[in-house]
């Protein structure tokens, strides 16, 4: 084993520097996070020689772009389901029992496999063939009509009763009750997972992140549970995107040397246990602590870290915006359109492999005029249609998942409703996905403003079975989570030691 190096080896002059440089590294918005953030970094103890089930070789390089939309989204003018776009006698209209669908039949594209698309998301059409959508999933149980930060789909088993399980909520800044409830989990979410998996196989990866972009108070919820490797960097403001990915390599660089970055997290480990020791923190707290300073001493000097420039350029601006509705509210911080091109700038160059957005639409209450369908389609159709046209011309699509949420919840298709009934919907498109609209929605009857919605949960070969009116029978979340990570080819035996999702098979109709 090597021995360690020491402060009082280096040249004067490079000890001096060194500890100006220690003042620089103490004063970046990662070390002071330390301990008062939460300790968003943390180091595994499997990605040091921990015996798995699994080895090395069963691990896939692939990307994640998670892409979680609030509130409560419907993606009824993107992928309208076939029983109601093919419907001749549909009441229309935005509220009561009336479908908020305002397309006529004829206005509607058959793209085949059960997939009908409207003029606002007829740029998906050349992609169909990898696009499968499934919106009769586990629905969300927040106390505000659904709302939640988590769903059943992402993090499987999640609970409000603590139990064995741990907090989900931790890492998130701003978490507050507003639409957003305090849920315990022992399941990782999609990205924070993946995140954990592809630092084992290039620990030279810059960290996954999460752009916390919603303009509300609400947030979405990233938990890696017994992999807090995983733990993704939460990024709050454009300006933070910029300052985490900066143009250069010697921005990225605070210490000249990785021996003077090693001398750092020595004197700044030494100085901790002290701290720790004396506050009484337990051994979790520590393990968390001790990544934390792991990741940092890559931060401090990152060697030739790969870089790319984030703000995007009047071309980029032009492609990527055209036709997208701008977000709307009170606290505007990022489009989706910036979002899922940001994504892409860091994805195609190899930068870092998980990235997880965040998006809102205002909260729509009692009545969904054709404008917010008409908004909501393009803001979720564009975006992703560009991602998939980027990554193609790129050629890693065929190594790129993405997966979109509904993450709070659906809508039924009526006017008047929430995201505790209805529809729960994800889509996933590109790695090993089978393009088609699994499951069905259709008309069950009919009231004095509209009509009664029948939900068919899809078969074991992915056709629909026989509708129910009310909230039963929904596919577990643990089955789209497995999905999810079947299609990036995770481990079972990984999988596997995650209780609510363990044995779980997946909806293989979903994968080819």
């Amino acid at each position: 084993m090597s021995r360690k190096p020491r402060i009082n080896e280096l040249h004067p002059l490079r000890r001096r520097r060194f500890m100006q440089a220690i003042g620089a590294a103490v004063g970046t918005p990662f070390f002071c996070g330390g301990l008062a953030a939460g300790f968003r970094f943390a180091l595994n103890e499997e990605l040091f020689g921990t015996a798995h089930a699994y080895t090395q070789a069963d691990l896939v390089p692939t990307y994640l772009i998670e892409i979680n939309l609030r509130d409560q989204w419907d993606f009824g003018h993107v992928f309208v389901p076939p029983s109601l776009a093919t419907a001749q006698n549909l009441t229309r209209g935005e509220g009561g029992d009336a479908c908020c669908l305002y397309y006529m039949p004829e206005e509607i594209t058959d793209g085949g496999q059960g997939l009908y698309l409207t003029p606002d998301s007829t740029a998906l059409m050349p992609h169909l063939d990898s696009i499968a959508v499934c919106e009769t999933n586990e629905l969300c149980i927040g106390s505000i009509h659904g709302h939640e930060a988590v769903n059943a789909m992402r993090s499987p088993g999640r609970s409000k009763t603590q139990g064995s399980k741990a907090a989900v909520w931790e890492q998130e800044p701003g978490f507050g009750e507003q639409g957003n409830d305090y849920f315990y989990s022992t399941t990782p979410t999609p990205a924070s997972l993946h995140n954990y998996v592809q630092k084992q196989l290039d620990p030279t990866l810059r960290n996954g992140i999460a752009l916390k972009y919603i303009s509300r108070a609400h947030t979405v919820c990233h938990f890696a549970g017994t992999k807090p490797e995983g733990e993704l960097t939460r990024i709050q403001s454009v300006q933070e995107l910029f300052d985490t990915f900066p143009d250069t390599v010697e921005d990225l660089n605070i210490l000249p040397t990785p021996q003077e970055a090693q001398l750092l997290a020595e004197a700044v480990q030494r100085v901790d246990s002290k701290f720790l020791d004396r506050n009484g923190f337990n051994t979790a707290a520590r393990e968390r602590h001790d990544g934390n300073l792991t990741e940092a001493t890559g931060l401090w000097h990152s060697g030739d870290s790969k870089v790319v420039s984030m703000p995007l350029t009047e071309e980029e601006v032009a492609y990527w915006s055209a036709g997208v509705p701008d977000q709307v509210g009170d606290n505007l911080k990022a489009n989706i359109w910036e979002q899922v091109a940001w994504a892409f700038k860091l994805i195609s160059n190899d930068v870092t492999r998980s990235v997880a957005l965040e998006f809102d639409y205002l909260d729509v209450h009692e009545t969904r005029s054709q404008s917010v369908m008409n908004t909501m389609g393009l803001q979720a159709s564009l975006p992703l249609a560009r991602l998939i046209e980027s990554l193609k011309a790129a050629g890693i699509y065929e190594q790129t998942l993405i997966v979109v949420y509904s993450a709070d919840g659906g809508r039924a298709p009526n006017g008047n409703s929430y995201g505790n009934s209805g529809k729960n919907t994800f889509v996933m498109a590109g790695r090993n996905v089978k393009g088609g609209y699994y499951g069905d929605v259709s008309i069950a009857g009919n009231t004095g403003s509209g009509h009664t919605y029948g939900y068919h949960v899809p078969n074991e070969s992915g056709a629909p079975q026989a509708p129910v009116t009310d909230n039963s029978n929904r596919l577990s979340g643990s089955r789209s989570w497995r999905t999810v990570m079947s299609a990036l080819e995770m481990p079972d035996d990984l999988c596997d030691e995650f209780e609510d999702v363990a044995g779980i098979n997946p909806l293989s109709f979903m994968l080819t």
